[in-house]
């Protein structure tokens, strides 16, 4: 039970962008069971995100030999390359939808601004768009431009090969750009952009 809270509290902290408080309820989770694959890959996360790459990545690997739920270590991708898989995921988007991308701005990045997390449990959302839907437009005077934003981290972390993670950028630009569009979560679903 006790491990349990410092794994929720070590994700907490990740999704707020506390990684060194994340890492101290990560070693305390694992401390309480030493063979949780998830408690090695909340620390790995948030080894990486306060620039640990060597720890993260050894303890990412830990976390995949893990007794007890173990996770699939990150598919790295240069920043290049993460650019070169939204150019792509964004040129192989129907006319009608690439026009609808050119109304937003395009935020790519490693993690996202704690803020945009506020609302979600989920600690690695893989991208969100912000603002006001397509359906909205003009109601609201003074508010921000839409954006689309899309992480790299969280999307290393939910691939295991070059094209699963070429499949789910391109998904995560579709469903993001879906919201944008005014669809809600059902809607994106039986679209098939959920």
């Amino acid at each position: 039970m006790l491990a349990q809270a410092h794994l929720t509290a070590a994700w907490k902290a990740y999704r707020h962008g506390d990684p060194a408080q994340g890492v101290r309820h990560a070693e305390r989770a694992l401390a309480a069971d030493a063979e949780d694959g998830e408690a090695w890959y909340a620390l790995a996360c948030n080894l990486e995100r306060s620039e640990a790459y060597i720890a993260a990545d050894r303890a990412f690997l830990r976390a995949a030999r893990a007794r007890y739920r173990p996770q699939a270590p990150p598919w790295r991708v240069s920043w290049a390359r993460f650019q070169r898989a939204v150019r792509a995921a964004v040129d192989a988007l129907p006319m009608p939808l690439r026009a609808a991308l050119d109304e937003l701005t395009l935020v790519l990045a490693d993690y996202p601004e704690p803020y945009l997390l506020e609302g979600y449990e989920d600690p690695e959302l893989l991208g969100i768009f912000e603002g006001e839907p397509r359906t909205e437009r003009g109601q609201h005077s003074g508010s921000l431009s839409p954006r689309l934003h899309l992480w790299r981290r969280p999307h290393e972390h939910a691939a295991d090969s070059a094209a699963a993670f070429d499949a789910e950028i391109r998904q995560t630009l579709h469903h993001e750009l879906g919201h944008y569009l005014g669809f809600d979560e059902d809607e994106l679903e039986r679209l098939g952009m959920g």
